[in-house]
């Protein structure tokens, strides 16, 4: 047992006392100050890590307590709106959004894999929707049927169009935002509210069961609510980053029936709760480099 975790004990028999002695009051100020320590020092390490999460079990190890301790640090993070809980740990409050160009540095081989799946939905003559994202950017790279339309608010998504003959695009008007590389706005609905597309190509800042689609901005909710109710069919296109996360502010609702596609390493009890919701999903199998020594020699002839 840790220090923090006798600490809550006696902390506990004094508080069953009728008055806490000096000692106890004494203890109970020591347990206050290197919980307050400790949980700056998650903190930190969460703006620290790549992924800006951390399990349960991860935080136990690095600091050398029980889970009891952790969950109750966790908990008080969570109360004062420093963290949000995600499955079997936890990430940061409202991430600081990356640049065009740093996502499209990020999960690469996943975001190909993905989008290479979810290209082969489509059937020649399609009205398709693309929304905006690196992610979606793959679909468009991998869209091969013939005669398609493909309605867009992502510049990304456009650039890749450019080149492929056999697709009519379609640019959604409206504001153009920089950091992502988004169109939207009331020009962009006005244009999606006569449309009824074949399948819509949905990217996203988070997924979770209960409330839909995450986006930054209410203006990119919106046009991303427009596009899910524009579409006979909606694929959801995902890195496993993005699942059981509930940190942001502005969501789209999903139909009863939709499509996942995300990487095989999505965590299993995310993927459970999305199937929950209607998800029907599809886990791609990227290309990875292999790391690890023994298993090239255990590939060798």
């Amino acid at each position: 047992m840790s220090d923090d975790d006798q600490d809550h004990d006696v902390d506990h028999l004094g508080a069953s006392s009728e008055a806490a002695t000096p000692a106890d009051e004494l203890i109970a100020r020591r347990r206050d100050v290197r919980g307050a320590r400790r949980r700056e020092q998650i903190l930190r390490l969460l703006q620290t890590v790549e992924s800006g999460s951390l399990s349960v079990e991860e935080i136990a190890e690095r600091f050398g307590v029980s889970f009891a301790t952790v969950r109750r640090d966790l908990s008080r993070l969570h109360q004062d709106r420093h963290i949000t809980r995600t499955y079997g740990g936890v990430a940061l409050t409202g991430p600081a959004e990356l640049s065009i160009h740093q996502r499209h540095l990020e999960f690469t081989q996943e975001k190909d894999a993905i989008g290479r799946r979810a290209a082969e939905l489509v059937e020649d003559g399609a009205v398709v929707i693309v929304d905006a994202g690196t992610t979606t950017e793959f679909v468009a790279r991998y869209l091969d049927a013939a005669g398609l339309t493909v309605f867009t608010n992502g510049i990304g998504a456009v650039n890749i169009l450019l080149g492929k003959e056999n697709v009519s695009v379609v640019v959604l008007g409206g504001r153009l935002r920089s950091v992502n590389q988004t169109i939207s706005g009331a020009e962009a609905e006005n244009m999606l509210s006569s449309v009824v597309a074949d399948c819509a190509f949905i990217g996203a800042d988070a997924v979770h069961p209960q409330y839909g689609v995450a986006s930054r901005t209410l203006e990119q909710s919106r046009l991303k609510t427009l596009m899910v109710q524009r579409a006979r069919q909606i694929v959801v296109v995902v890195d496993r980053r993005k699942l059981g996360t509930d940190q942001f502010n502005y969501w789209s609702a999903l139909p009863p029936h939709w499509r996942l596609i995300t990487d095989d390493q999505a965590d299993p009890a995310a993927l459970d709760d999305l199937r929950n919701s209607g998800a029907q999903i599809d886990l791609t199998h990227p290309l990875r480099v292999l790391t690890d020594t023994a298993e090239l020699k255990g590939n060798q002839p």
